[in-house]
C-alpha cells in the first residue's frame, strides 16, 4: 500500500509538472502574441500618421519611403519596381510602384506573401454623399495587411525560413481602381504575375495575399476562387490555425473574391486569399486606426508565419 501511494504521488507530481510547464509556455505565447500585436499596431499607427497612400498624393510617397526603410532594416533585398498604367477610357495615368523584398533570394522554392499597399482615392461606400470622392484613412482596407508584412520581415530576419526555401514579401500597388471599371483594378498584381522575372528570384511555388485583417471581429473564411483552385493552401493554413486556436480564421465555406490573387492563379500558381469581408466600414471614412485590434494582426501574423516555418523545399 506504501509502494502504491508513492508511485500515485511521483504520478500526481509529474502531472502538475507538466502542468506548470504547459501554463508557462501558454502565458509566454500570450506575452508574445500582446507584443507581437503591439508592435503591428505602432506600424500601422505610423503608416496612417504620414498617408493615406493615394494615388497622386505627395502621402504616397512618404509611405512608400517608410515601407522600403523598414525592410531594408530587416536585411532583406529590398526592390522598388516602378510601372505605369494608362486608363484612356477613364481618363486616368497612374504611376505605380510594386515593392519586394526577398530572404533567401537564392531559393529556388519560394513562397509568395502579399498585400496592397495603395489606399483607395475615394471612400465611395460612405453613407455621407457629400464626402464620398473625399480620401479616407484604410486602416484595416490596406494598413492592416501592410502593417503584419513589415512585422513578418522583422519574424523573418530573427528566425530565418527552412532551409531550401525562400519568401518574397511583396507589396502590390494599383489593388484599388476607379469604381465600376473592375479591369483597372489589381494593376500591380496583374505586372507582376506576367512580369515576375523583375523581381530577380524564382517563381513562388505557392502564396497568400492578406486583405482586411486588422479589424476588430475579423472572421476571415475559406475564400471562395482560392477553395476552388487552390485548396490545399487553405489546407494547410486553416489546420494551422486551428492548432493555434486562432479565433480570427473561421474554418467554413466564404465567397467567391476577385483580389490580387488572381493574376497567379490565372498562371497556374496556387496563391489564396485571406480576406475578411464583413467590414461595415469598408471604402468609408469609418475605416479607421481605432478600429484595428492588435490580437487580430498578431492572430495573423502568427498563422502565416507558422505556414512559412511549416513549408519544405522539395
Amino acid at each position: 500500500m506504501a509502494r502504491r501511494t508513492i508511485v500515485m504521488a511521483a504520478a500526481a507530481g509529474a502531472l502538475l509538472a507538466g502542468g506548470g510547464v504547459a501554463a508557462v509556455k501558454a502565458r509566454d505565447d500570450a506575452l508574445q502574441a500582446e507584443a507581437t500585436g503591439a508592435r503591428i499596431m505602432e506600424t500601422a499607427r505610423a503608416i496612417v500618421a504620414v498617408g493615406p497612400a493615394t494615388q497622386g498624393t505627395p502621402n504616397k510617397a512618404r509611405v512608400e519611403a517608410l515601407i522600403v526603410e523598414r525592410l531594408e532594416g530587416t536585411g532583406a533585398w529590398v526592390r522598388r519596381l516602378p510601372f505605369r498604367v494608362k486608363m484612356d477610357d477613364v481618363g486616368l495615368d497612374w504611376s505605380l510602384v510594386n515593392v519586394v523584398a526577398s530572404f533567401r533570394k537564392e531559393a529556388k522554392h519560394r513562397l509568395m506573401i502579399g498585400v496592397h499597399w495603395d489606399i483607395r482615392p475615394w471612400a465611395d461606400e460612405d453613407p455621407d454623399p457629400a464626402k464620398r470622392h473625399l480620401p479616407f484613412e484604410g486602416a484595416n482596407d490596406g494598413v492592416s495587411g501592410v502593417a503584419v508584412l513589415l512585422e513578418l520581415a522583422r519574424s523573418l530576419a530573427a528566425t530565418a525560413p527552412p532551409e531550401g526555401v525562400g519568401v518574397d514579401l511583396v507589396f502590390f500597388d494599383g489593388e484599388e481602381g476607379p469604381k465600376g471599371h473592375i479591369h483597372h483594378h489589381f494593376l500591380g498584381s496583374k505586372e507582376l504575375a506576367e512580369r515576375w522575372f523583375t523581381t530577380g528570384v524564382a517563381p513562388p511555388a505557392k502564396g497568400v495575399v492578406l486583405d482586411m485583417v486588422g479589424r476588430k471581429g475579423t472572421r476571415i473564411r475559406r475564400e471562395g476562387i482560392s477553395q476552388q483552385q487552390a485548396g490545399a493552401v487553405l489546407d494547410e493554413i486553416f489546420a494551422l490555425a486551428k492548432a493555434r486556436g486562432a479565433r480570427s480564421f473561421v474554418d467554413a465555406p466564404g465567397p467567391q473574391v476577385l483580389d490580387d490573387h488572381i493574376a497567379f492563379l490565372k498562371r497556374g500558381i496556387p496563391v489564396v486569399d485571406l480576406i475578411d469581408l464583413d467590414d461595415p466600414a469598408w471604402h468609408t471614412h469609418g475605416d479607421t486606426i481605432d478600429r484595428l485590434d492588435p490580437a487580430v494582426v498578431a492572430e495573423v501574423h502568427d498563422v502565416v508565419l507558422a505556414w512559412v516555418q511549416a513549408q519544405r523545399a522539395p
